[in-house]
């Protein structure tokens, strides 16, 4: 997996949407979402320049939010049991 290569042309994506929609690429935010990668990985986005990340699974989440670089903000995306909700509150930082 080359995650420089796939930055890339994610943003290239970003920045031809945003040109055919007439909207600034400013306006535009970028969220990687870490769902089954490990915290290396996180980490080796997150040198990348990526900043702000989505898990969809709390039990995961708990479990490697910890482990990465301390400067990166995280948002829980998807569904949401009910009994997970007191874990989640915690999350987003």
């Amino acid at each position: 997996m080359d995650l420089a290569a796939n930055l890339e042309k994610v943003e290239q994506r970003i920045a031809a949407a945003c040109l055919r929609a007439g909207r600034d690429r400013s306006s535009v935010t970028l969220v990687a979402v870490s769902k089954n990668h490990p915290p290396q990985t996180v980490g080796l986005a997150a040198d990348l320049g990526l900043t702000l990340f989505g898990e969809n699974k709390v039990q995961e989440g708990k479990a490697k939010i910890g482990m990465c670089p301390g400067k990166l903000r995280w948002h829980l995306i998807g569904h949401l049991q009910s009994n997970k909700c007191r874990d989640a509150v915690h999350f987003s930082k």
